[in-house]
């Protein structure tokens, strides 16, 4: 069907900390099987208000697989991050080791999917 895929559309998703975060982002929804596509891809990694923070590779699309002690699921890309804009911006998901972007420089991370933006450069 037409709605399991889109490339460009507006993500309105509640954050965990209840308000409204309304950003324009390039979300891409594959079509189940074109998943891969995205795999290798280069991305911006983008805060709650959507100001891109990092540049990434996606490293797995694959639903079951366990990074930082999540299950990537719907939610999640599992990510390396390249080069940091904003140093001191939060990682949605922490450990002891990583709390911000630039703690992440170099490791496999989870990013919420709805903040991933294909990057064009």
């Amino acid at each position: 069907s037409s709605s399991s895929f889109l490339t460009v559309k507006t993500c309105r998703k509640y954050s965990q900390y209840g308000k409204m975060c309304a950003i324009i982002c390039k979300c891409m929804i594959e079509p189940i099987g074109k998943e891969s596509l995205m795999l290798g891809k280069k991305v911006k990694l983008c805060d709650m208000e959507g100001h891109p923070v990092a540049n990434a590779i996606i490293m797995s699309l694959d639903k079951s697989k366990m990074v930082m002690d999540k299950s990537l699921g719907e939610e999640y890309f599992e990510v390396a991050i390249l080069f940091v804009y904003k140093p001191n911006a939060p990682l949605f998901v922490k450990d002891n080791e990583r709390k911000t972007v630039q703690d992440a420089v170099g490791s496999h991370i989870v990013w919420f999917i709805d903040f991933v933006e294909l990057d064009d450069t």
